[in-house]
């Protein structure tokens, strides 16, 4: 073990208003970007406004992804040079910057619109926690199908209520913030002075660490008529890095985890590392055969990276996971 525990215990008090009030900080994204991958449901389910929530009965068998990478991975950077980041999904490209004080948006490229804010549109302030209300709106120009209009962009958030969540693959998460969401935007007016509003109403769920809420429950209405229904829930798909020699079952899991991480592995003479952000190891220690646990209650909420080594093969898996 090579962390101090009573440092441990120290910066978890400090942090035990943020992790232990459900708040939701701005989260850390790995250098290399983060890849969430959904069950998609062609409909919309009914949720509670009080949890907990189960959704282990609901089948999708529809995956859909998007992934939050940094700004230089999109070949229309230079026109948002306020992101950070570009979110790329099967809808086209959406430019957003993540900081201390909330998630903006600057834009999007689709294969009908393009859109660059001057002034970004605050989607959802950092942090926040079930209390929330939030109101930001921006005015600003857009391209559709070649033809330059005038777009109004507003966003209404509200906190509704935190609790515990499982999901349609069977994970199970604490801490979950639940909000409403109302996206109104406006464009127009056309040649022949009408307008075109669309609005969508959504529930959504955040965790600590995510760059995205885990739970997308959306309604889509264009001049108050209803054309678009969908339901996105987190599938946390195991991520296994092996080398040619050793193609091994082994299963960490819970991703993200609260207190107790267990690694379930076949091999001999092997070894976990954990390292924090700043590349700092903060546990080193042998494995079974078998099933492991790895306390990590005293550990800080934040993104570590985990090696899993054998003696006579070297690296086996270095992943990501995020503490919550």
């Amino acid at each position: 073990m090579l962390f101090n525990k009573n440092s441990i215990i120290l910066l978890l008090s400090l942090n035990y208003s943020l992790v232990g009030a459900q708040t939701i900080k701005c989260p850390e994204i790995p250098d290399l970007g983060m890849t969430m991958k959904f069950d998609q449901v062609d409909d919309t389910v009914t949720i509670s406004n009080n949890g907990p929530w189960d959704f282990s009965s609901i089948v999708s068998g529809i995956n859909y992804e998007m992934k939050v990478l940094p700004l230089d991975s999109s070949i229309h950077a230079s026109n948002y040079p306020g992101a950070t980041h570009v979110l790329k999904s099967a809808n086209g490209e959406f430019f957003l910057s993540y900081d201390s004080s909330g998630l903006k948006s600057f834009g999007k490229v689709s294969t009908t619109t393009t859109s660059s804010y001057a002034n970004a549109l605050t989607l959802i302030p950092f942090p926040f926690n079930s209390t929330l209300s939030h109101l930001d709106s921006i005015a600003s120009t857009l391209v559709w199908n070649g033809l330059t209009a005038n777009v109004t962009d507003k966003v209404e958030v509200q906190g509704v209520e935190s609790g515990n969540i499982i999901m349609p693959d069977g994970n199970s998460y604490q801490n979950a913030i639940m909000l409403s969401t109302i996206r109104t935007t406006v464009t127009g007016p056309s040649p022949i002075g009408t307008y075109l509003s669309v609005e969508e109403h959504s529930k959504v769920f955040w965790l600590p660490g995510y760059a995205l809420p885990v739970i997308e429950v959306m309604h889509v209405f264009s001049n108050d008529n209803l054309v678009f229904k969908r339901s996105l829930f987190l599938h946390e798909q195991q991520t296994v890095n092996t080398n040619e020699m050793s193609l091994l079952d082994v299963n960490v899991f819970p991703n993200p985890v609260t207190n107790m991480l267990k690694i379930i592995q076949p091999m001999k003479n092997s070894h976990l590392y954990l390292f924090n952000l700043l590349g700092e190891a903060i546990l080193d220690k042998s494995l079974i055969i078998g099933e492991n646990h790895i306390d990590m209650s005293a550990l800080p909420s934040g993104i570590y990276t985990y090696k899993i080594t054998r003696e006579d093969v070297g690296l086996i898996i270095e992943e990501k996971i995020i503490k919550i």
